[in-house]
């Protein structure tokens, strides 16, 4: 056993050939020497490659992208999250995800390239690893298919069962994809009495609702589309897609079934005193010219409103859908997701619960706001101009006080607010201009409050007020002259890295309200503008509406239509942008 070499260790040379000549056995000798050559240079390729490993280092972005998602997993299983509104955020928001990738790799390499520097330390190699590569191709591949529509949840309305959406196609439509469309159309005519109300539930398809009826019933025309595999279902399908009517107390209910593969778009006319509530499962809804009270829900689609006298409540559930609304004399109340939200001339308390992805556009609106996201919240008593709020900034023109707005990262501009004003916005810019209560010179309380950006204030030239403003790393600057000792502009060096804390207190006209302006690392500026009292706005014109005729009921028919290549909900869907 001793005679043996130890593991790993190269061959021993062979032993030259003895003195005098042999041609075999020199040649022998040398074919064994070029193959223990040979070997020794295996064993040394072989140890470098080993000793290469031990110093490759593996990569911490595999473990935070297991920890991430396992986080993620688990609030949504405890209901922490909702998972819809987690798959529309993804699918906005994931590239993101490759953006942290990218910065955990660089600052390894950046932590390598220093510890390399010293001679002393040995030098290695960092690997991300399959694994990891794996887990961001995956991460990637299902922010594609959230983007597009192809994802799993809960069938509305079923709890319990879950589909597959391909965009906008589940797994209960598919003839709705590959099969023939077929059209139809029913017209049907309802009694309703006098002070009864009308409830429409439509799983697939638009709903058109409008007050003009002025014969004291409800009239119907249904538009069908019918898509199947086999032109001998046709009737058949058309026949079954006929709403069921049912008379509940003082409410006429209209309730569509839900055919796979088949949608009926609704245009209803009916009494214009007759409260109404709609409920669409995928479609959109559209109200208009009605003198009572409105409630819609809409799930995947959007909701436009106009012309209606009484409340009106919307639920509208689809991030990628849109809601607008004009001449509502009763206020509305909105809540859930939306891409964009539309306002104008609204009478009445609003209200705005939810997430808002893209846009919102509010324009004169007479009665108190409030609106509420994730992001911000939005409160004053009156609008008398427009706000436009988007996820970079917010810019607002002749609102009424009480206000109150708290938000972040966002730029404000607010031109031309008047009464109390409360504004808070840690790492935005704000650029504020106070106009005088109506009837008067005289300022509202103001409060600001900033930390990483500038603050600008333009306040009446001829107004008289105290004011207490601070920062810590910026300048002060006012056009304003102030009476006593107190105008004077105090300096105080905190005596460390933080920088100095500059204040200002000042009364212009005692006894008037009080300015306080505050942040941390920005600028504050005080100036002195020609800014005109908000007019009151002028009294609400009285919603009118002109009758529009239903549209011709034609006699019932099935006309096959050449195969279409897809279904209108192919159509790329639009990304949230907020």
């Amino acid at each position: 056993m001793a005679s043996y070499p130890p593991p790993g260790a190269p061959p021993t040379p062979p032993t030259p050939p003895s003195p005098g000549y042999d041609p075999r056995g020199q040649r022998r000798y040398y074919r064994d020497q070029a193959r223990a050559q040979r070997a020794a240079w295996r064993a040394q390729r072989m140890h470098m490659r080993w000793q290469m490993r031990a110093l490759r280092r593996g990569s911490v972005l595999g473990p935070i992208l297991l920890i991430g998602a396992g986080i993620v997993f688990l609030l949504i299983q405890t209901g922490r999250v909702d998972r819809h509104e987690f798959i529309e955020s993804y699918a906005h928001w994931w590239p993101l995800l490759l953006v942290g990738a990218g910065l955990v790799v660089l600052a390894e390499w950046g932590l390598d390239q220093l510890h390399m520097s010293d001679p002393d330390r040995p030098q290695y190699r960092r690997s991300i690893g399959g694994g990891a590569i794996v887990l961001l191709l995956f991460f990637a591949f299902a922010g594609i298919c959230a983007d597009t529509g192809v994802y799993f949840s809960r069938v509305p309305n079923a709890p319990n069962e879950w589909g597959v959406h391909v965009l906008g196609v589940d797994q209960n439509s598919w003839e709705e994809f590959f099969g023939d469309k077929h059209e139809s159309d029913q017209a049907l005519d309802l009694p309703l009495a006098a002070g009864s109300s009308l409830a429409v539930v439509n799983p697939r398809g638009d709903v058109t609702v409008t007050g003009t009826s002025d014969d004291g019933r409800v009239h119907i025309a249904m538009h069908k589309e019918i898509f199947v595999l086999s032109d001998s279902d046709a009737d058949s399908r058309a026949q079954l897609l006929t709403p069921a009517t049912k008379t509940d107390g003082d409410m006429l209910r209209i309730t569509m079934p839900s055919l796979d593969g088949a949608r009926a778009d609704m245009t209803i006319t009916v009494p214009p005193d007759a409260a109404t509530t709609v409920n669409a499962g995928r479609g959109d809804i559209h109200v208009a010219s009605v003198k009572a009270a409105v409630t819609v829900t809409a799930n995947r689609g959007g909701i436009d409103l106009s012309a209606i006298t009484g409340p009106v409540t919307a639920d509208i559930n689809n991030g990628g859908s849109s809601l607008s609304a004009h001449n509502l004399d009763g206020g509305i109340t909105i809540q859930g997701r939306a891409r964009d939200i539309t306002l104008a001339d609204i009478s009445g308390p609003v209200s705005i619960n939810g997430d808002v992805y893209g846009s919102t556009h509010l324009e004169r609106l007479n009665g108190a706001v409030h609106f509420h996201t994730s992001r911000s919240d939005i409160r004053f008593a009156r609008l008398d101009g427009a706000i436009q709020i988007s996820g970079s900034g917010i810019s607002a023109d002749q609102a009424q006080g009480p206000m109150v707005l708290a938000t972040s990262n966002r730029n404000l501009n607010l031109d031309r607010m008047a009464g109390d004003i409360a504004v808070t916005d840690p790492n935005g810019a704000i650029d504020l201009t106070v106009a005088p209560v109506s009837g008067g010179s005289q300022l509202g309380n103001i409060t600001i409050v900033g930390r990483n950006r500038s603050i600008k204030a333009t306040l009446p030239e001829h107004a008289g007020f105290s004011i207490t403003a601070a920062t810590t790393n910026g300048d002060i600057d006012t056009d304003f002259s102030f009476e006593g000792t107190g105008g004077q502009e105090a300096s105080t060096q905190n005596g460390d890295s933080r920088g100095s804390q500059r204040t200002l207190n000042g009364t212009v006209a005692p006894g008037g309200p009080t300015v306080r302006i505050t942040t941390a690392n920005g600028d504050i500026s005080i100036m002195k503008g020609d800014v005109q009292p908000l007019t009151p706005p002028a009294p609400p014109e009285k919603i009118t509406s002109t009758p529009v005729a239903p549209a011709p009921a034609k006699a019932a028919r099935i006309a096959k239509t050449p195969k279409v290549a897809a279904p209108a909900a192919l159509a790329a869907p639009a990304t949230p942008n907020q």
